[in-house]
């Protein structure tokens, strides 16, 4: 039985922090870490890909100058696909490469027992993004670990094999960590 577990929680409430210390302190299997990068201000600017253990890192998702989170119109929100190899999500440019090169990394190491996802939101619920790799590790039978804002694990589960052993991790400190 594939065991799921939910790294779940507000926005801000510390779940990749958490999740990346669990995978380093277990390490084991394959990471797909989204981790974030700071202007001179201080703002997350972007975020880069890290696959773990190998440490590869590429260019992930790039803030959309052009689009506040907090007032932009759900169109403007909404998951959508741009020429040049980017997807447009919420307030972010996409690099589609960075998912392609997930998938490849997964290929490449079938031994892998334990698969940790960050993360999985409405990219994923609209069929892609992760969610080519998550449904194929879960096919494959293997332990698969999320981080998954808490508003969209209602549109998660129903996604997920009905016989998974699903333990859900709530994380909601407003502590700011910086993960590594």
């Amino acid at each position: 039985m594939t065991k799921i577990t939910l790294f779940t929680g507000p926005r801000g409430a510390g779940k990749s922090t958490r999740f990346i210390r669990e995978y380093h302190s277990r390490g084991n299997g394959l990471c797909f870490f989204s981790l974030k990068k700071r202007d001179d201000d201080g703002n997350v600017c972007a975020y880069d890909l890290v696959l773990y253990p190998k440490n590869e890192t590429m260019p992930f998702f790039v803030k959309d100058p052009d689009v506040d989170m907090e007032t932009a119109s759900k169109e403007t929100l909404a998951v959508r696909d741009l020429t040049n190899g980017l997807m447009h999500s919420c307030s972010y440019f996409v690099h589609l490469s960075a998912f392609d090169r997930a998938m490849q990394y997964y290929k490449e190491h079938p031994e892998a027992k334990e698969i940790w996802i960050d993360e999985i939101g409405r990219i994923e619920v609209a069929g892609k993004g992760f969610y080519e790799l998550l449904m194929t590790a879960i096919a494959n039978g293997k332990d698969v670990f999320i981080v998954v804002r808490n508003n969209f694990v209602p549109k998660l589960i129903p996604l997920l094999p009905t016989d998974a052993d699903i333990n859900i991790v709530e994380i909601n400190t407003n502590k700011t960590e910086t993960p590594t």
